[in-house]
């Protein structure tokens, strides 16, 4: 089910600033309160990365019209139908239902993101933040789709992501869900998370990450995943490139297809930590 937050934001724009809070929890986002409530996010647009309800009118305005524009709200149904069709084909069970919304992003949170970004590892819902322009307009459905995928992961999954997640099994969250993205939508419809990591950086990431896929717990995994980021203080020091671990996860699940001829659909149901040591990918 796609949300219709294009609605909803019209008719909160035409609310007095004060009453926006209010309409924003309470309306615009309700679908995801189950969501946020376990992730114990607040029901903020600052907590998730959108922006803010005041002072900011004409530039919403303006990413509705872009968003409007480029027809996004049926993109991302068409790009759902085709996520569920892959997986239905390759007989592996799905969530029974899943909430998509498309929210208005805070430009300055996503601006090393090429403006956009996602949320979908709780199953049944997907959040996906974007300030549309030009180049990541087109990678919509890949981000839906990759969102998906993590919904379709964790709705298997046996695991508990804060205390049991590894290294390895943290990148094989993201690289085997950017890889289903790349198989749907093709290799020029990679996120930023994957293509900004290359060269000495990419060769940089895998090193530090080879020696470190059994570290466990959420809280220490995160740094090998995320690497330097500004709202992540542990990272200063840590010589993890931003993104690192997607990069890594990403080229570590392409080495594991390659080398298994396994698809994407049933490689989501394999370990994660088997993926990563039978990959190759760190080997010297």
């Amino acid at each position: 089910m796609i949300q219709d937050t294009l609605s909803l934001y019209k008719e909160m724009l035409n609310l007095p600033e004060g009453e926006r809070s209010e309409f924003f929890s309470g309306k615009l986002i309700k679908p995801f309160h189950p969501m946020l409530e376990i992730m114990h996010m607040p029901k903020t647009p600052e907590a998730m990365g959108c922006i803010q309800l005041a002072g900011r009118d004409s530039e919403m305005v303006e990413m509705l019209e872009r968003l409007e524009k480029a027809d996004a709200w049926n993109h991302a149904k068409r790009a759902m139908e085709a996520a569920v069709e892959r997986f239905e084909q390759a007989c592996i069970p799905l969530p029974e239902k899943v909430v998509v919304g498309i929210f208005l992003g805070n430009p300055e949170f996503l601006a090393m993101m090429e403006g956009y970004t996602g949320m979908g590892s709780i199953p049944g819902y997907i959040l996906i933040m974007i300030d549309p322009n030009e180049k990541n307009l087109p990678k919509l459905g890949a981000c839906i789709a990759h969102e998906f995928h993590h919904n379709v992961l964790f709705h298997h999954a046996q695991w508990n992501f804060m205390t049991d997640v590894s290294v390895g099994k943290y990148l094989a969250v993201e690289g085997l869900a950017e890889s289903f993205a790349a198989s749907m939508f093709g290799d020029e419809y990679i996120g930023p998370w994957v293509t900004s990591v290359q060269g000495a950086d990419l060769e940089t990431a895998r090193r530090i990450i080879s020696t470190s896929l059994d570290v466990k717990g959420f809280m220490e995994v995160r740094k090998y995943i995320y690497g330097k980021h500004p709202m992540m203080p542990e990272t200063e020091g840590f010589g993890m490139p931003f993104c690192g671990g997607y990069a890594v996860g990403y080229h570590a699940v392409q080495a594991y297809l390659r080398k298994t001829g396994m698809t994407i659909e049933k490689a989501t149901m394999i370990d994660g930590d088997e993926i990563m040591k039978s990959s190759g990918y760190f080997e010297a």
